[in-house]
């Protein structure tokens, strides 16, 4: 494929791209507002794995179209590309009529995935139009297909949504407490050290920790061995009592996925504190932060359907941990 010949479909190509870009704003609107009693779930995901099959079947006739020669004429084109719009219309549409009272954290899920399937499709759409190339073509088609993939293969209630979102939540804190609990092993030294040199090489010596340092920032770091207990315990329970079978449920549901959240930004936070140069009064604050949301979460979780008698004495040993740690944090600089 010649430039040339690529260059009267361009208008035609872009037109398509802003038209997704603004159907891909679409899905930040408003939820459509049907009554519960008129909605099925399951309805609702046959529609949208139909619509992800579509739109994937419409990338896949744009690709094969524009790989071969001689490629689409205008007017052939803008019939390809109507097919794409009208699939994602139709996405745009089904998702509309998703009410919020099946779940604040499905919604945001399954607007997520959307809007990856949309994007991918434009990207595709951006390859065909600025680089005419086969290779691109297939990785792009590739792509496009994955988006629209995790659409056709979802079949999540509020449950599922929450437990895929602390699963990720997860593992961030499991990564970092094993990159904290790692540097531990050492000294801290050469932690965000700048890598170009430019940097007095005299503030070395002051980028590593003490042994004192070291004894200060344990019952931090086990306040984040805290969270990563609790996160297992509580995906545990959500997998075996977690119900959708009411509205109450559903929000407590969400109630506990959103507050859940912010450990994962706090412990990000914290961990940055620990690294040498050392705040003692900047690890004491954002370590006390830690605790008071995992306080939150602990107290969040056992008004909740979600933890039943069997998981009381979890959430009381980690509520325990979590106390004990800020006793520890205390003594230990009550004595520098």
């Amino acid at each position: 494929m010649t430039a040339s010949e690529m260059e009267p479909l361009k208008n035609i190509i872009h037109e398509t791209i802003e038209n997704l870009e603004l159907a891909q704003r679409e899905f930040t609107g408003k939820t459509g507002q049907r009554a519960d009693a008129e909605f099925y779930l399951e309805k609702f995901w046959t529609d949208i794995n139909t619509v992800a099959k579509k739109l994937s079947f419409e990338c896949t006739k744009v690709c094969i179209c524009f790989a071969k020669s001689p490629i689409p004429t205008p007017s052939e084109t803008s019939s390809l590309l109507s097919g794409i719009e009208q699939a994602v219309i139709c996405l745009v549409s089904v998702f509309h009529k998703l009410p919020l009272t099946m779940g604040t954290t499905l919604h945001s899920h399954i607007q997520s995935e959307a809007v990856k399937a949309v994007q991918a499709t434009k990207n595709l759409l951006v390859v065909i139009k600025n680089e005419g190339s086969k290779p691109l073509y297939k990785y792009s088609t590739g792509v496009a297909w994955e988006g629209c993939c995790h659409l056709e293969n979802m079949q999540l209630d509020n449950k599922s949504a929450v437990l895929i979102g602390m699963k990720a939540q997860n593992n961030m804190v499991d990564d970092a407490f094993r990159e904290i609990s790692e540097a531990l092993e050492g000294d801290g030294c050469g932690w965000n050290c700048p890598t170009d040199g430019s940097e007095d090489l005299d503030m070395e010596d002051e980028s590593h920790w003490t042994d004192e340092d070291k004894a200060l920032i344990g019952p931090s770091v086990n306040l984040i061995k805290a969270a990563k207990i609790l996160y297992k315990r509580l995906m545990t329970a959500v997998e075996k009592n977690g119900l959708c079978t009411s509205i109450d449920m559903i929000k407590e549901l969400d109630q506990v996925f959103e507050d859940c959240a912010r450990i994962t930004g706090q412990v990000d936070v914290l961990v940055q504190e620990l690294y040498p140069p050392l705040s003692v009064s900047d690890m004491e604050e954002q370590s006390h932060q830690l605790a008071n949301i995992l306080h939150t979460v602990l107290k969040t979780c056992v008004q909740s359907h979600v933890v039943g008698e069997p998981e009381q004495p979890h959430m009381e040993f980690i509520q325990k941990a979590i106390d004990h740690n800020l006793d520890c944090m205390k003594d230990k600089l009550s004595k520098r």
